[in-house]
């Protein structure tokens, strides 16, 4: 999700942090992301939202609201509407799904922060917190693919990160690396997956 189908910009989070809690944007990266309690949240350490929410708070020295939380998260992020028409493309012959290492209250609160995504893919929008386990390990895959009733040999993954491909390809589905929307979808057009 972030970094295909939209733009993440984790900057812009910290800078909507910090305005809300005064704490500057640099310890709060220290605090939050450089501590490794978001790659802990992505892979299910915390239930539920309230849990996650609780422990994001103690992390970052401050409480915020959840409220306050989504729209932080909301600031950072711009739909790539390009990518976005060719999954709603794609969706009309073929099977579409979204696997993300994200935390609770993304997944909870999806409808609200990113719409659009919904929309487009619907209930097939898989989130690492609910497997206990993260991309790149090829296991995920192989869980998503069966969750969506498809073998991992029938399947074609991308990704901005390539050490993600890679994890995919090695479960047997196909990999494009993401590095911006044309170059995919031109990549996707060789294969002969995507032909408008």
């Amino acid at each position: 999700m972030d970094g295909v189908l939209c733009d993440y910009d984790l900057h812009k989070r910290l800078r909507a942090l910090q305005a809300m809690t005064g704490i500057p944007a640099q310890q709060i990266h220290n605090r939050v992301w450089g501590s490794g309690f978001e790659d802990q949240a992505d892979i299910g350490t915390y239930q539920d939202s309230d849990s996650y929410l609780d422990a994001f708070c103690q992390h970052l020295q401050h409480r915020i609201t959840r409220q306050e939380w989504i729209e932080a998260r909301a600031a950072s992020m711009t739909a790539y509407e390009d990518v976005l028409e060719a999954a709603e493309h794609l969706g009309q012959n073929d099977k579409i799904a979204v696997l993300t290492n994200n935390v609770p209250l993304l997944k909870d609160t999806l409808e609200v922060v990113f719409p659009r995504v919904v929309d487009v893919f619907g209930a097939k929008i898989f989130f690492s917190c609910d497997m206990a386990i993260g991309k790149p390990d090829p296991e995920i895959y192989r869980r998503t693919a069966a969750l969506c009733g498809s073998s991992v040999e029938d399947c074609l993954f991308t990704d901005d990160k390539l050490e993600n491909v890679e994890g995919a390809i090695t479960a047997g589905m196909q990999g494009i690396h993401f590095t911006d929307a044309r170059s995919f979808l031109q990549k996707l057009r060789s294969t002969g997956t995507y032909l408008a």
